[in-house]
């Protein structure tokens, strides 16, 4: 008997072994979430929810146009896992609105447990906050969120007139009970599934330019790199048979 990992959608079959299904580490994470054939890694696993809320601000300008995406990242070089650890990606509008999307080591930091270098720089301008985040920069201050606070500096744009915000965003207390209410009432998710779709596309362009060791440009309204064969060939992969589109 040869049993075999099943080759589900572009997923090549591969024989069966103990790390394709481990949770190494000492962590709840199967190994499967850190070998490309299956996942990203990181950088879409968790690193979708701080580019959910940069993306969610973003907005318009974000996707309104091409967007120049150029990265460096440190991928695992041994055993079975092939997904990105630590990686620092720089995207930039036609508008000239930038994003800055930084992944330390995930829980393999350094023995003396110090801060890596990009965490301790986050620290040292955003103050004693989680390990994780997004921040907000303009021109009369920046605005820190992560799931437990937000920061505010200067602390008077806390004091701004929510009546004359441009921009006013749904509310939502418990995602879960959103989507449920949305089922019984028929309304639109506070984070509807096209918006969901396009976050995570910004951090599959990030794998895909770091990959690529250099700067790409996508056209989010075509869904495609511009004059770029080599990039594009990474949107989509070989179909096993019997599966197909």
């Amino acid at each position: 008997m040869n049993p075999k990992v099943s080759a589900y959608g572009p997923c090549p079959p591969k024989p069966y072994t103990k790390d394709l299904a481990d949770t190494p580490y000492g962590t709840p994470e199967p190994t499967w979430r850190f070998i490309s054939d299956y996942a990203l890694g990181f950088i879409a696993g968790w690193g979708i929810h701080p580019m959910d809320i940069a993306a969610w601000c973003g907005g318009p300008e974000l996707f309104g146009g091409r967007l120049e995406i150029e990265g460096r990242g440190t991928f695992h070089s041994e055993g079975v896992c092939d997904t990105a650890t630590i990686w620092h990606v720089n995207m930039q509008t036609a508008s000239g609105l930038t994003l800055q999307f930084v992944g330390t080591p995930n829980g393999y930091g350094k023995p003396t447990g110090e801060p890596w270098p990009q965490e301790r720089e986050w620290r040292q301008r955003y103050g004693q906050i989680s390990d994780y985040g997004t921040a907000f920069e303009g021109t009369d201050g920046w605005v820190h969120v992560d799931r437990d606070q937000i920061h505010f500096h200067p602390e008077t744009l806390v004091d701004e007139n929510e009546d004359s915000f441009r921009v006013r965003l749904k509310r939502s207390s418990h995602h879960i009970r959103n989507f449920l209410q949305c089922i019984r009432n028929h309304g639109e998710t506070v984070c509807p599934i096209d918006e969901a779709v396009r976050s995570d596309t910004l951090c599959h362009l990030s794998d895909i330019a770091m990959r690529l060791n250099r700067k790409v440009t996508w056209d989010p309204r075509q869904e495609h790199f511009i004059d770029d064969p080599q990039a594009n060939l990474r949107l989509t992969r070989k179909m096993w048979a019997p599966w197909h589109l």
